[in-house]
Order: structure tokens, then C-alpha cells, then sequence
């Protein structure tokens, strides 16, 4: 039989198509956007923006990111039954400005009458909606709270919804458009082992679409292709992936990762880390490749699922196919720089801030060391890649909204010096707070760098605020006066919190967003001063090792970040030269009238980050990290009793300081791991300190002819 399908029970199939009537070629599309929580019209607009620019361009198929129209990070505003009462009408309206014979894939929160509520997405053509299909798998490691919010949807269930007044399919279904089978995997369901796409493959699905909400870290792009690739291979489907793009809600930046795979292979794939508010990856693919490679394989064990479990079939068509466009070829995808990445990340994450927020910028107390200078310039690549991606008046207006106001570029003056004389200036202020125990080559690192990036730069000296401080401390105890032999640690941390009033007041006068400059290493185990280095709204490094903060201010110097589709700047690569007086230095605080090294406080930085990583990714004991640091290169550089010194040292700084990671600003989440309690690691702040598992740590000390 053939003709145009009619519905006669949802998902009863009463249609075949002949071969030479199926589809052959599609051109689908993978839209990362950058959506705001709650930000409900805005985001509708994006979505929309894109769609009719993707189809513009050919598009037969359009996905859109994970939960896009109410934003991924709305926390416990998920509850909030009238935002949820609202959503079908929102989805329906959209639907109402779609094009005849395209398609688009949004996703959004969905209270059904019962009261629970699923992570949705629906496909969508002019004026209807087609399918609803809920996510099975809900992500709860890591950053990953889903559970908390959503209730999993159980394979192989279907229901019919009144949809704000459509009867609409919906929960594990397959939809049906000329003879093409599109399906979905949403985010974690393609991360796990019973993935849906196994279901999908025995109803003969062409098209696998996922929608995802996954935040960038270090290596995940390479970890997103395999299963990208292999769900192609394996369910002989075009695989189309669209991920969400830049700090949505504040802590996750998401990288805005797009790929389409067929026939087994990548054929296409988006640059990452945008700073648009959209990004379309579009590739045209050969339905045939996928269903010949159907036809060879053995895992169909019943044709009737083909046609009846959860498979609609409907009478919408696509526009006719193209005779002359090109078929897309395989690609590869090249090895992650992660200095480029993780610079990338941060100043996105920085930019969206600023935008989202509609402040004027940001304050750093700039020391001179590598924590604050790595801040400073990522507050600079923000501009220069905000500016160059989104053109000179788009920008301007962000910048307007942000209560920003510059002088119009003169004719001549180059966009690289327009951003350093003109925007930096008013975009980021910074102040050297000199102690007693500071020296020139701080003072000099810090200038030049502020100089380089056109920083509003100032200086003064705390000494004099100290020592009155520690006169009214004396005042109190006369018997007993302050020495460094006496209160080391005081002395050191009045010098640190000092320093935050002053950059305090010059951020509140000009409505800036206050940087704090702790890393994650350090922050781990409470080398950090709360109300000091700790003091501010956003910690913009403090999900980055401190290994790879000084690789970073490298790379900085050597490398530059790369510019992505460049259309403003001579270079294509932004450097900072001055970067070479900070990576000239070993860290130190400058607190003590003795010379002083954060390595030698703590230990060697390599170290401590793989005793984070082992425990905070591997969830290992320390006996069980001890032995695994003896089994690697580190046994090569330190004794054995070295290695034990170290590993004591780390869980008696990290479990008395619990509380300090309470109170540590919001960070980018960039390694594998974080310091951030309120979204990764869960410490009790009152514990035993790991008493009995330090026990058994020295107890095998003492068995391998330790002490």
C-alpha cells in the first residue's frame, strides 16, 4: 500500500512505504544555544532564531538542546507548579510560527496530572505537535541532582496527552514522517549501559536525536563522541547531538558541543565554546547507508515491534529532496588542547556573567601571582572574543546593558587597540595592595600585565592598615604582644583580609562584580583565607588545579588563545607577553618576613592534585591512595615516607576545612572533580576527620617498615 498515511489508533501502524517512495538524503541540524533558567520568552526567541535560520539554510530537522525553553539550571524553581502550567501553551505557540514540512526538537519540564514531573522534549511542525518523549535515565553523579526534580520515565511506556488542547503521543515512542523514524535519547540516556537507542534499533529508527545539557570538563568532548559514533554504528541511525551553550546558571559552562554522526561515522562537528548566542551545525547524511546497515544485522528478533510498539506514524511530509546537495564525509575530531579549552571556558563563563547580570564589569586585587593574573586575563579574553563573535554594535549593546558606555571606534585605530584603550579600561579595575613583605617583582609582574590588557590599574600599600590592626590586637593583651613566633598564622591572615575592603569599595563605586582569586587545589584543603583571597562573587579559576594555572599562564604567554572565526583582529592568536614575569615566579602569598613558597607550605602541587583526583574522583581511602602514589612516578621523585607525610598532611587540611569550601564563591566547574560542596563533593563540615581510615593509613605504614 501506498499513498499519504492517516492515523487510525496512535500507535497502530496502517502504512508502509515502498522503497522507491522512503526518503533517502535529510539535512539535519544540531542548534547549541546559550538559554538563561527562567529567562522563558528569551529563550523561545533564541530557539526560534535559530530554527528559521537553520531552515533557511536547507534544514529538514532541527534539534535544539536539553529542557532549552525553561533552562537546564532552574534548581528547585522546578517545583513551581504555575511555570510548569504554563509550558504546553508556550510549546504550542511556538509550534504556530514553524514553517510547513520542518521539524523542530525542543525540550522542557513536564507536570503531568498526576504530579510528577518528567524532562520532555517534543517534536515539533506548523501548528502541531507531533510526539512527546520523556527522558529514562536521569544524571545524579558529579554536578547531577536530576532525581531530585524529575521522576524517570519507564521503558516501553506510552500514554496520550491533552497537550493544551492536542492530543499528543507521548513517553517511549517513535515518530514517523514520511517513512522516516525519528527517535531520542536525552543527555544521560546515552551515557548508560541499557540506553534506549537498543529499543529504538528494533523499531527500525532512522534518526536518533539527542538533546543535552552536558557541562564541560576536561576530556568529556572525546567521551561524547564514542557513544555519538557507536550509537550510529551500532542502531544504524543518523546520530544527531546538540548540547547547551555557556554558564547557563552560573557555575556549569557548557560548551555548546554539536555533532552528527552516520553511518558509523562523524560527519560533522561544531567549534565548542561560543559566544554567540547560538551556534547551527548542519550536515545532509544518506538514510540508506543506515538502513543497509539495518538490514545486515541480526539484532531485529521481532518485525512486529517495527510497527506497533510505541511507533506513530502521522501524514506530515518534508519539503522535496534535494538532488545536488553534497552528502556529508567523515571527519575527525581533533585531540582536546585543554590549556585552550580551559582559557576558553572561563572567559565564557566570565562573559556570560557580566551579560546576565547587566553589571559594568569586575574588580581583581591583582598580587602579581599567578592566580590573580590568570583572572585578569581571562576578564580580557572575554572581551576580546565577546567583542570579536558577536560584531562591534551587537556587542555595544550588550555592553549598554551592562550600563557601559564607550567611545565610538575611530576610523584607523584597530580593534585590538580600541579593546585595550577604550573597553578594558572601563570593563575591569584592578589594585596592587602591597604589604611590607612584598617586593618589585610582583609590583612589576602586576603592572605589566594590567598594562598589556588595558586594565584600570591602581596601587597602595596595607602596611600602615596592618600595623594598626595588630596595635589595637596588642592594645587588648599588652602582657603579650603579637610575634611571628607566637601568631604566624594570624599575622599572615590580617595581611590577607585587609586587602578586601579596599577592592570591596572599589568594586561597589563602580558596579563591578568582585573577583576571588582561590584555585581549586589550594581551596581543597583550605590554603585560602576566607574574607581574603576567598572574598568575592565569583571564583573564576576556582575549579582549576593549580598545576594547570601555571601551564595555563604558559601557554598564555607562548601560545595566546586562538581566536575563533576571527573577523576583527591582525592575529589570529591573542598573547600576553607579560605573562612571562608571572611564570617567572614561584607562587607565594608574601605574608612572612622570611621567604616563602605555596609548595612549601603544602607540597609539590602535581602531588597534592593527584591526591585530590584519587580521592575526590577515585573515592579511595587514603591507605588506598598511598599505595596507589607508591605504585606510580611520583615513587621515582619522593621516598615512601615522603609520600606518607603528604598524604597525612592532605586529609588533615581537607577535612578541618570543610567549612571554608562552604563559603567559597561560585566557581566554573573545569576539572573532573571540584571543590564546590553545594554541586559536587559532599562533606560533613562536623566529622571524625577520618579517624579510623587514618588508622588503618598508619597501621600499613608501620607494616611496610615505615617509622
Amino acid at each position: 500500500m501506498s499513498g499519504k498515511c492517516e492515523n487510525h489508533g496512535i500507535f497502530r501502524a496502517v502504512f508502509q512505504y515502498t522503497e522507491s517512495e522512503m526518503r533517502k538524503i535529510i539535512n539535519m541540524a544540531a542548534v547549541a544555544v546559550n538559554t538563561t533558567p527562567l529567562d522563558i520568552d528569551n529563550n523561545i526567541e533564541l530557539i526560534y532564531q535559530a530554527y528559521s535560520e537553520a531552515v533557511g539554510s536547507g534544514a529538514d530537522v532541527v534539534l535544539t538542546p536539553e529542557l532549552a525553553i525553561t533552562g537546564y539550571g532552574m534548581e528547585d524553581m522546578f517545583y513551581v507548579s504555575e511555570i510548569m502550567h504554563e509550558i504546553p501553551s508556550l510549546v504550542v505557540s511556538l509550534a504556530a510560527r514553524l514553517r510547513e514540512n520542518t521539524y523542530l526538537a525542543v525540550g522542557f519540564p513536564y507536570l503531568v496530572d498526576g504530579g510528577q514531573l518528567y524532562n520532555a522534549v517534543a517534536l515539533l511542525t506548523k501548528d502541531r505537535v507531533l510526539g512527546i518523549v520523556f527522558k529514562q535515565h536521569l544524571a545524579r553523579s558529579g554536578i547531577h541532582y536530576e532525581p531530585r526534580w524529575f521522576n524517570p520515565w519507564h521503558a516501553g511506556s506510552k500514554i496520550e496527552l491533552d497537550f493544551a488542547g492536542q492530543k499528543v503521543p507521548a513517553g517511549d515512542i517513535v515518530i514517523v514522517i514520511d517513512g522516516v523514524r525519528i527517535g531520542f535519547e536525552i543527555c544521560e540516556d546515552s551515557w548508560v549501559a541499557d540506553r534506549p537507542g537498543r529499543s529504538l534499533y528494533l523499531r527500525n529508527t532512522d534518526i536518533i536525536l539527542n538533546p543535552s545539557a552536558s557541562h564541560f570538563a576536561i576530556g568529556k568532548q572525546q567521551e561524547r563522541s564514542h557513544f555519538i559514533i557507536e550509537g550510529s554504528r551500532t542502531f544504524g541511525t543518523v546520530y544527531v547531538y546538540a548540547n547547551l551553550l555557556g554558564c547557563e546558571s552560573g557555575r556549569a559552562v557548557y560548551d555548546g558541543d554539536c555533532m552528527i554522526a552516520s553511518g558509523g561515522k562523524l560527519v560533522a562537528v561544531s567549534p565548542r565554546l561560543s559566544f554567540t548566542p547560538y551556534r547551527i551545525l548542519q550536515a545532509t547524511c544518506d538514510l540508506r547507508v543506515n538502513r543497509n546497515q539495518r538490514a545486515q544485522s541480526s539484532m531485529l528478533l521481532n518485525v512486529s515491534d517495527a510497527y506497533s510498539d510505541g511507533v506513530v506514524f502521522t501524514d506530515c511530509r518534508f519539503n522535496d529532496e534535494s538532488d545536488t546537495a553534497p552528502i556529508a564525509g567523515a571527519v575527525f575530531l581533533a585531540p582536546e588542547n585543554e590549556e585552550e579549552a580551559v582559557t576558553r571556558t572561563v572567559a565564557l563563563g566570565l562573559w556570560d556573567w557580566m551579560r546576565k547580570t547587566h553589571t559594568g564589569g569586575y574588580a581583581l586585587s591583582l598580587s602579581g601571582g599567578a592566580d590573580s593574573a590568570l583572572c585578569a586575563a581571562m576578564v580580557y579574553y572575554a572581551m576580546a572574543e565577546g567583542l570579536n563573535a558577536n560584531g562591534y554594535e551587537s556587542f555595544m549593546n550588550t555592553m549598554a546593558g551592562c550600563g557601559l558606555k564607550f567611545e565610538p571606534k575611530a576610523e584607523g585605530v584597530s580593534y585590538e587597540e580600541y579593546l585595550k584603550t577604550v573597553i578594558m579600561p572601563k570593563v575591569l579595575v584592578t589594585l596592587y595592595q602591597g604589604s611590607q613583605y612584598s617586593g618589585d617583582v610582583t609590583f612589576n609582574a602586576a603592572k605589566g600585565l594590567a598594562e598589556e590588557i588595558g586594565a584600570n590599574h591602581n596601587h597602595w600599600s596595607i602596611a600602615e592598615l596592618v600595623k594598626e590592626y595588630i596595635r589595637l590586637a596588642d592594645s587588648l593583651t599588652p602582657d603579650r604582644p603579637m610575634t611571628w613566633e607566637t601568631d604566624d598564622l594570624a599575622l599572615q591572615n590580617i595581611q590577607a583580609r585587609v586587602r578586601s575592603p579596599g577592592i570591596w569599595l572599589l568594586a561597589n563605586r563602580a558596579n563591578k562584580l568582585l573577583i576571588a582569586t582561590s584555585n581549586l587545589s589550594e581551596a581543597s584543603v583550605g590554603y585560602c583565607t576566607m574574607d581574603g583571597d576567598t572574598s568575592g562573587v565569583i571564583s573564576p579559576i576556582g575549579g582549576i588545579s593549580k598545576s594547570r594555572v601555571l601551564k595555563i599562564n604558559r601557554y598564555i604567554m607562548e601560545q595566546g588563545l586562538s581566536v575563533l572565526d576571527n573577523r576583527l583582529y591582525a592575529e589570529d592568536r591573542l598573547k600576553l607577553a607579560s605573562m612571562s614575569a608571572i611564570v617567572a615566579q614561584a607562587p607565594t602569598a608574601e605574608l612572612r618576613p622570611v621567604e616563602q613558597t605555596d609548595e612549601g607550605d603544602l607540597m609539590p602541587y602535581p602531588l597534592l592534585d593527584e591526591i585530590r583526583s584519587l580521592t575526590q574522583n577515585g573515592n579511595l581511602t587514603p591507605k588506598e591512595v598511598f599505595i596507589e602514589l607508591c605504585r606510580s612516578s611520583f615513587a621515582e621523585k619522593m621516598s615512601k615516607q615522603s609520600l606518607l607525610n603528604s598524604v597525612r598532611r592532605y586529609y588533615r587540611l581537607y577535612t578541618r576545612n570543610q567549612w571554608k569550601r562552604e563559603r567559597i564563591a561560585a566557581s566554573f566547574h573545569i576539572e573532573r572533580d571540584s571543590a564546590d560542596p553545594k554541586t559536587f563533593r559532599r562533606f560533613p563540615i562536623l566529622s571524625s576527620a577520618l579517624s579510623r581510615e587514618m588508622a588503618a593509613l598508619n597501621a600499613y605504614a608501620v607494616s611496610i617498615g615505615l617509622e
